[in-house]
């Protein structure tokens, strides 16, 4: 008698499904290992490419420093007006696509750490020159707490705790409980100014054009031949009443060819010669520029990437003091 060893019907049902399930995982996960591999390959070349794109940034910068440096030895030997080649677009080609270079004067606001002053190694202590300069530009823009907004902004730079006559210090802000206390300290950026009491958004909105952020205490220097119309409110809060916005606007753009030969020459318009200056009032005024400011945009394949650097030129050629990836370039004051 011949015995059957082949297994009964439901075993073998079950070691084919058991098989099945091992083939279906094994399946999943090759699946999922091709997948991790083919993102981490395209995350790979995203990055090298954005790493190519931010080198492209940097040449860029150094270029235009470059360029700076050499402008202001040809105005300095030769006489030559920087003005000439400043707020023009440079467009460069690359292998896989383009760049786009832009220097602008970057004197021509007001210097919103400017209303403190601070001896080295000293405290931070609030300026009334300072705050009453400001006060005066925002007047100029139709802002009616003009006093109340300088002593806040005072208050958020100065080291002390202790409120200016209309200010705001630590209780006016909620105390421990608030999410952000005044911070005794230059401020880094003008987006600083929307946590500062009373500068809401109408406010910061027109002192967008005219405000900067600059990493000293003292006021930004105009340069009289990079000033545009729009900027005019500057002129009009050093001169005062004696000059009108509409005056300081035509002084603007009545501005010879090639511009003012030197601040004499500036100083005897007539819209000016009638004004008496202080020596520090004069003093505000310059036909070099110290600060600059390099806008670049860079298009390389699928990626396009921006970049702002501020450049002092103070020591005599430039020198990158802050720079910011991915910011907006149209008339960024930093």
């Amino acid at each position: 008698m011949v015995r059957d060893s082949s297994p009964p019907n439901g075993e073998s049902g079950a070691a084919l499904a058991a098989v099945l399930v091992i083939v279906a995982v094994m399946s999943v996960l090759a699946i999922s290992v091709v997948e991790a591999a083919r993102f981490s390959t395209l995350r790979t070349g995203n990055q090298a490419d954005a790493d190519q794109t931010r080198w492209y940034l940097l040449g860029a910068e150094a270029y235009a420093v470059r360029r700076i440096d050499q402008a202001l030895a040809a105005a300095v030997a030769e006489g030559a007006n920087v003005s000439d080649w400043l707020d023009r677009t440079i467009t460069l080609p690359l292998d896989d696509g383009s760049m786009q270079i832009s220097v602008a004067s970057g004197d021509n606001c007001f210097n919103l750490n400017s209303l403190a002053r601070q001896e080295e190694g000293g405290p931070i202590i609030a300026s009334e020159d300072g705050q009453a300069r400001f006060s005066r530009l925002l007047s100029i823009l139709g802002i009616q707490s003009h006093r109340t907004l300088a002593a806040s902004l005072a208050d958020w730079i100065d080291s002390d705790s202790i409120p200016g006559l209309g200010g705001a210090e630590d209780e006016a802000y909620g105390g421990e409980a608030a999410i952000a206390l005044p911070a005794n300290h230059l401020l880094g950026d003008t987006s600083e100014m929307r946590s500062i009491a009373g500068f809401d958004g109408s406010v910061v909105s027109r002192l967008a054009r005219l405000a900067c952020v600059r990493p000293t205490t003292s006021a930004n220097v105009i340069a009289i031949n990079t000033l545009r119309p729009d900027q005019a409110p500057l002129l009009t809060a050093i001169f005062g009443p004696g000059l009108p916005l509409a005056s300081a606007e035509s002084l603007i753009r009545d501005r010879p060819i090639g511009g003012w030969d030197d601040l004499e020459a500036f100083f005897a318009d007539q819209r000016i010669a009638p004004i008496q200056l202080s020596d520090e009032s004069r003093a505000m005024f310059t036909k070099l520029s110290r600060w600059y400011v390099i806008g670049i945009r860079v298009h390389s394949g699928d990626m396009t990437e921006t970049s702002v650097a501020l450049v002092d030129t103070a020591a005599g050629r430039g020198r990158v003091v802050r720079r910011v990836f991915g910011a907006r370039i149209a008339n960024n004051l930093l």
